[in-house]
């Protein structure tokens, strides 16, 4: 009897793995299609009836489609109530705008935009505050005489030490001068050669 040979084993090794890999295949291929034969007999409901799911996903289905509703419904309402807002805004900006151009604010423009991070009325009462105090300003300083008359007594002052008076006289009148804007010139009554009160 002879063995068998070393070239012989490797071939036989090679074809045994490559049938049985082939066989195998095919058995897979055809518990597969004998199991989706299988499942499609008994299908989907059926099976979820089997596990006591079946009323639980009805449910499920139910409160799914509410939530898709209610979500599209609530993005509606939103997008509804959005647009409102930004018309009113956008009119709220027109109308500041043409005002702060008519008096003259020292602010930028307004551009008020509704948005989810953002305070449209706290934006807008800001500038409408920044604005009445300019308002307010420059109508304080209309009616302020001692301010119209600083500049005036500003170049009294300097015409009055420009004349080239006596010390004594000059800087008198210049305190004069000065009181009547709210000015305190402190100098000492005996360099005016002022008599003691």
């Amino acid at each position: 009897m002879q063995p068998l040979r070393k070239d012989h084993a490797d071939h036989y090794k090679d074809f045994v793995r490559e049938e049985f890999s082939t066989a195998q295949s095919q058995i897979q291929q055809e518990i597969c299609e004998k199991a989706q034969a299988k499942a499609d007999e008994v299908g989907t409901t059926q099976f979820a009836k089997q596990l006591k799911l079946d009323k639980l996903i009805v449910e499920m289905g139910k409160k799914e489609k509410a939530l898709r509703d209610f979500q599209s419904k609530k993005q509606s309402l939103e997008n509804d109530l959005s647009f409102k807002a930004q018309r009113i805004a956008d009119q709220i900006s027109d109308l500041f705008n043409q005002t702060r151009k008519m008096r003259k604010w020292d602010m930028q423009a307004v551009n008020l935009s509704i948005k989810d991070n953002h305070d449209a009325v706290e934006y807008i009462t800001k500038k409408i505050k920044k604005a009445c105090y300019e308002e307010a300003e420059t109508h304080v300083r209309k009616n302020h005489k001692l301010y119209h008359a600083l500049e005036g007594k500003r170049k009294k002052s300097l015409n009055i030490l420009m004349t080239g008076s006596h010390i004594q006289p000059t800087l008198v009148e210049l305190k004069r001068e000065m009181a009547t804007a709210n000015i305190v010139l402190d100098l000492p009554n005996s360099l005016l050669a002022l008599p003691p009160k």
